[in-house]
């Protein structure tokens, strides 16, 4: 299992009602996650690979499991790009 991580040290992260807020420490971007960007981060957790991660937003969301999917990659791709993440979650 290829487990996503966190980069703790190249951001901070806070909730705001039912949104995180995440602040890059390097240039000051920042992203606001709602919804599913909300429940795909809270599970970034270093165990987590991207297949279970999939598992269980097919089991939170009523979406057809190839848009779950596309989602997920694209998040994903973004909080990589940011450096907010370590490992892509594949095998």
């Amino acid at each position: 299992m290829n487990a996503i991580r966190k980069c703790n040290s190249a951001f901070i992260e806070t909730d705001v009602d039912d949104e995180v807020v995440i602040v890059s420490l390097e240039d000051g971007q920042f992203f606001s996650l709602k919804e599913t960007g909300h429940s795909i981060w809270k599970k970034i957790d270093g165990a987590r690979d991207r297949n279970a991660i999939l598992q269980e937003l097919e089991a939170e969301f009523d979406a057809a499991s190839e848009v779950l999917a596309r989602d997920l990659d694209a998040f994903l791709a973004q909080v990589s790009a940011a450096g907010f993440i370590e490992g892509n979650g594949r095998n």
